[in-house]
Order: C-alpha cells, then sequence, then structure tokens
C-alpha cells in the first residue's frame, strides 16, 4: 500500500504541479477562443486563486506524509520534494499569475489546523498499533501522552485562536474605513444611498407621473 500512495505521490502530485506551472489547457482555450471567438486583449479574464482544488490537495499529501512514514519512510522524500516545488510554483502564481476575487479573511487556516491534528492523531494511533503489533509495550505506553497532548494543543488553539477566524479584527475595518474615506465617488455613493432602498411607492418621480396616491403602487398595469 505505501508503494502505491509513492506512485501517487509522484504521477499525481508532481506531474500536478508541473501542469499547473505551464498551464497549457488555458493557454490552448485562450488561443481556440481568440482564434475564432474573436475576442480582443480586453475581455482576457484574470483566473482566481484554485483554493478549493489545491488545498484539499495539499491537505491530503500532509496526510500521506504523517501517516505513512512509520510504515515506509521512502516516502517522505518524495513528499519533500512535492512541497519544494509547489512552495516555488504557488509562488510565482500566486505573485504574477492569479488575482484574488475575494478575501477569506484566513476562514481557510481553521480547516488546516484541523487536518493536520487529525494527520498527527492517526499518526499516533498507528504508531501505538504497529509497536504493539512488534511487542514492545514500553514504546506503546511512551505514544500514548503524546496523543493525549495533541488533543489539549487543538484544544488550546480552539479558545485561543478560533475567535480570530470568524469575525474580522477591528484594525481591518478601521484600515478599510480609511480606505474608503479615500475613494473620491464616496460622496456620490452615499446619496445614492439614501434612496437606494426607497419604496416606489414614496418617490416622488411616482405621483408626478399622475398616479392617484389610492391607487395600489406597485401593480404593473398602473407602473405602465
Amino acid at each position: 500500500m505505501a508503494s502505491f500512495f509513492i506512485s501517487y505521490v509522484v504521477t499525481s502530485g508532481w506531474t500536478g504541479l508541473s501542469s499547473e506551472n505551464f498551464r497549457l489547457v488555458p493557454l490552448i482555450w485562450n488561443f481556440v477562443m481568440k482564434l475564432f471567438g474573436k475576442e480582443d486583449d480586453k475581455e482576457f479574464e484574470v483566473p482566481s486563486t484554485p483554493f478549493c482544488q489545491e488545498i484539499p490537495s495539499i491537505l491530503f499529501f500532509g496526510l500521506l506524509g504523517t501517516t505513512y512514514f512509520f510504515l515506509s519512510p521512502l516516502i517522505l522524500p518524495f513528499l519533500l520534494v512535492y512541497f519544494c516545488l509547489g512552495y516555488v510554483i504557488y509562488r510565482n502564481q500566486l505573485l504574477n499569475v492569479y488575482a484574488a476575487k475575494y478575501e477569506t479573511g484566513g476562514k481557510f487556516w481553521p480547516i488546516v489546523h484541523n487536518s493536520t491534528i487529525f494527520s498527527l492523531v492517526l499518526m499516533h494511533v498507528i504508531a501505538i498499533g504497529i509497536f504493539g503489533l512488534k511487542e514492545l509495550p514500553l514504546a506503546s505506553s511512551l505514544t500514548i501522552p503524546l496523543l493525549i497532548l495533541t488533543f489539549l494543543f487543538s484544544i488550546y488553539c480552539h479558545r485561543r485562536f478560533l475567535a480570530n477566524f470568524k469575525s474580522y479584527p477591528t484594525e481591518c475595518l478601521v484600515n478599510k474605513d480609511k480606505a474608503d474615506a479615500r475613494e473620491q465617488n464616496m460622496s456620490e455613493f452615499y446619496a445614492k444611498l439614501v434612496v437606494a432602498y426607497r419604496d416606489p411607492a414614496v418617490s416622488e418621480s411616482w405621483y408626478g407621473r399622475g398616479i392617484s396616491p389610492e391607487d395600489p403602487p406597485l401593480l404593473r398595469s398602473n407602473q405602465g
């Protein structure tokens, strides 16, 4: 089974990083759309960061490295190459290729933390099982405190840091307000905000069209 996951890291992990670096599929698609769709350069849409695809893959490879190094330590060099290549490639992609379309406020970090804790717990359970099968009771007993410390560390992190990821800090909100205050069109935005959610029945232009106040204001027949 360990040899299968080593092959999986090589075939899926390394090739996935290579395809991410070259981006042949978006390149071919863009060429075809420019050739047959008659799109100009102004219509090019900058791709967004594929968090939903890359984060689960990275967490899965981290799970493999944490759990299987007891059974097959040979998997570690392949994972080390994967993470080193991933750091170089995704650093370039995030800086020069992708454009963030939204800000998550760090909401992915609790998922990463929980996945890492799960990997450590699974690693400890596998270690206890292996030491038990090899009839090493002392090693199994010494591994149990590590499992308890992992749970305690997870509880501490949840109580100490989880609230920071559920709500934005005040400093970020203040910086956002200062950035909005420097915008030139904010006065126009505030002027439109006053009447943006006003009922059409109470607007002055409604009664200027000769409609009686007694008529139902939102019927299609009256809106003509």
